[in-house]
């Protein structure tokens, strides 16, 4: 929120307080005495701004409270995120050198480094994304493209991400809409390594796109799923559904911006708790 808000208010409520006074002084002061329905009729009206305005700054402050709680808990996990992934390629880094590793090994601590390393950037990239957003300075070159392609591609290029997990997918051809190629891989990847990192066990994820009137992509899974109640909040900036979860709570915040700058619509969708959830997103097609 902007900083000069809390002023505004600050001063709206001195001069609603001024202006109740003055009333007031007029109105027994100056004018007849009135009769005792009117004194009545009189005193509500001049409550009612009193009232209304310390409920509107009440709601205020809760709003604020609450979100300078949720950006606490943001620079909490970040550093958390951060400091995981530097330390473990610290890790690796100092064994390599202290230690005459096998060829195999070496190739094995490379490969968990690259993995570390991607996690890093991919915690970069959502924190300035977030920023971009916040700004108002997230541009998107959206081009026609066929959809398909750029689903198939994400697939392929990220087969190390998808190696533990029984993905399936049902995919039409030729789904053409207008595409930031860019930004719609950072919704997919959000989609999965959602759906990765809420599975307790062996995630299970399936993809589909399908054309109609629409494009309509969409990611489910068999985890914890959520609460009818809580689907809205998912795509709030912050907003974790398991706070035990590593994460920065950015991620579905992105993929939403994401689609409704492509003129898009997303939604949320799960039958409760253990049932799975699943991220609908509807693209408009050319």
């Amino acid at each position: 929120m902007k900083k000069s808000i809390p002023i505004l208010i600050f001063v709206i409520g001195q001069l609603a307080s001024i202006a109740v006074l003055t009333l007031w002084i007029v109105w027994y002061s100056i004018l007849p005495s009135p009769s005792p329905v009117w004194w009545l009729i009189q005193g509500i009206l001049l409550m009612v701004p009193v009232i209304g305005g310390t409920t509107f700054i009440f709601i205020f402050w809760n709003k604020s409270r609450m979100l300078d709680r949720e950006r606490r808990n943001f620079i909490s996990s970040v550093s958390h995120e951060l400091l995981t992934p530097l330390a473990s390629l610290r890790l690796y880094l100092e064994t390599m050198v202290m230690r005459d590793l096998s060829k195999e090994k070496r190739q094995q601590f490379l490969e968990l480094m690259l993995e570390d390393s991607d996690r890093l950037s991919t915690l970069i990239s959502q924190v300035l994304t977030a920023s971009r957003i916040e700004r108002g300075k997230a541009p998107y070159d959206l081009k026609p493209v066929n959809f398909t392609e750029v689903v198939e591609n994400f697939i392929d290029d990220n087969k190390v991400m998808l190696k533990d997990v029984k993905f399936s997918k049902d995919i039409d051809s030729k789904c053409n809409c207008l595409v930031d190629v860019v930004a719609m891989n950072t919704v997919l990847k959000n989609l999965i390594e959602n759906s990765i990192k809420y599975s307790a066990e062996q995630p299970e994820i399936h993809l589909s796109l399908k054309k109609g009137r629409h494009v309509l992509l969409s990611v489910s899974d068999k985890g914890p799923g959520i609460d009818k109640a809580e689907l809205k909040k998912v795509f709030k900036e912050f907003y974790r559904a398991n706070d035990q979860v590593a994460g920065t709570g950015l991620g579905l915040y992105i993929v939403r911006n994401v689609v409704t700058a492509h003129k898009g619509k997303v939604k949320a969708v799960s039958e409760g708790e253990n049932k799975g959830l699943c991220i609908n997103i509807q693209l408009p097609v050319i």
